[in-house]
């Protein structure tokens, strides 16, 4: 034993060191906590009584620790720390000894250590007879939500979308491009953003006819995040005062949520020209008090949808209220030819793109469908079963385009008005 210090076991009915002693001194340690675990997970293993060692001066003072937690046939290392002043003199060793002893006794077969490069405990370490496993990574993100936000996103019947739903949205390349840059990226990486100046969107709108994918892209970028995502529904908050009050209560409880997108589908239902209709105003007037609050976290996301931008109250479209105004509209020449290779692989992409202008995935699913049954309906009678290109040309002649050629006009006039990117 060397002089000056001893190494006690702590005694869970009557520790040697209090709590908050062990917690100043893992502060003054500074890079003592083991890589794979906090402060709180320290406290968390004494108050369980899990295996843990003290070393005590000839003072009294606390100069070292080694705790760790009992799972199974293995032992965890929480923490192992010591005091600036008293390293180098073999505390760390003797820590890691009597702490082998005590997981001994739990029924541990082996020790678990994860330590970054120059923390305290590698000389100790390479003493007591551990053997550093090389090629191995430590793979870290904090969780999605805590219990108690949770049951707020559940209460409004919101989930986490699986995910891929983000590599999943095919023919609107260049619409996600955009939504990646401007939305996604600077949410996901604010401290780059803050260091360039860039403030992330808390609120955008998406306009474009129906069909189109609006929703689709929200609930994707709620998955692409991995954060919460919440859907009001228009028709369920109600008209005029009730329907104020309402939204007023879904967005001060949705304010307490970190990690969200908070989704309203059909904003023109809610949020419509006051002029045009007196009855939404309470809730046009809610929405604008709001919208600051919600927008002063920097982990939120208000998207809101419309299919005519134009039936927007004024007042909304104004700068400050939605940071980016984003058009979505049907898939381009490019993202026909994508859709047609991913949904109806007998046909030429090229040339189905050329044929199926104002065509929404729902449109091209249904020609797959289509082409299908053709086929179908030919093997039943006991012709060949394969989908040829001609069964894809007749499901296209025989479906409607979702997106009419005046409501294309329509979107780009109104593109060019309103876009805000």
């Amino acid at each position: 034993m060397s002089p000056g210090w001893r190494v006690l076991s702590i005694d869970h009915q009557d520790p040697v060191a209090p709590f908050e002693e062990v917690v100043r001194l893992i502060d003054v340690a500074g890079t003592a906590t083991s890589a794979a675990h906090s402060r709180s997970d320290v406290i968390e293993a004494l108050h369980d009584s899990q295996p843990a060692a003290v070393a005590v001066s000839s003072a009294g003072s606390l100069v070292g620790v080694a705790v760790a937690r009992v799972s199974g046939p293995d032992a965890h290392l929480v923490v192992l720390a010591l005091h600036p002043e008293w390293r180098g003199k073999g505390i760390g060793s003797a820590l890691l000894g009597r702490l082998d002893q005590e997981v001994v006794h739990r029924g541990a077969r082996r020790m678990l250590a994860l330590v970054r490069p120059g923390q305290v405990g590698e000389a100790a370490f390479a003493n007591q007879g551990f053997e550093r496993w090389r090629g191995l990574d430590l793979y870290e993100r904090p969780v999605s939500i805590v219990p108690e936000e949770l049951a707020i996103v559940e209460q409004y019947g919101g989930h986490f979308p699986v995910a891929g739903l983000w590599s999943a949205m095919k023919g609107f390349s260049s619409t996600k491009d955009l939504i990646e840059r401007r939305v996604i990226a600077p949410l996901a990486k604010p401290e780059l953003a803050d260091q360039v100046g860039l403030v992330p969107p808390a609120t955008i709108l998406l306009f474009g006819p129906p069909g189109t994918g609006k929703t689709s892209f929200a609930r994707a970028i709620a998955s692409r995040l991995s954060w919460a995502f919440v859907e009001l529904h228009p028709s369920l908050l109600g008209t005029g005062i009730e329907g104020a009050l309402a939204l007023r209560q879904a967005l001060n409880d949705l304010a307490g949520v970190d990690r969200l997108v908070c989704f309203i589908d059909e904003a023109d239902e809610i949020v419509a020209d006051r002029l045009g209709r007196p009855e939404n105003q309470a809730i046009v007037n809610e929405l604008l008090k709001s919208m600051p609050a919600f927008k002063s976290g920097t982990e939120r996301l208000m998207v809101m949808a419309t299919n005519s931008v134009t039936t927007i109250d004024p007042a909304m479209l104004r700068p400050g209220r939605f940071d980016l105004i984003i058009p979505v509209g049907a898939p381009d020449d490019a993202g026909r030819a994508e859709l047609a290779a991913e949904l109806v692989p007998a046909s030429d992409p090229e040339e189905i793109a050329s044929l199926t202008a104002g065509f929404t995935p729902a449109d091209f699913a249904l020609v797959a469908q289509r082409s299908a049954q053709r086929a179908f309906d030919r093997a039943v009678a006991g012709g060949d079963p394969t989908v040829a290109h001609a069964d894809v040309l007749a499901a296209v002649a025989a479906t409607r385009p979702s997106v009419t050629t005046e409501a294309t006009d329509r979107f780009e006039v109104e593109s060019k008005e309103y876009a805000r990117l």
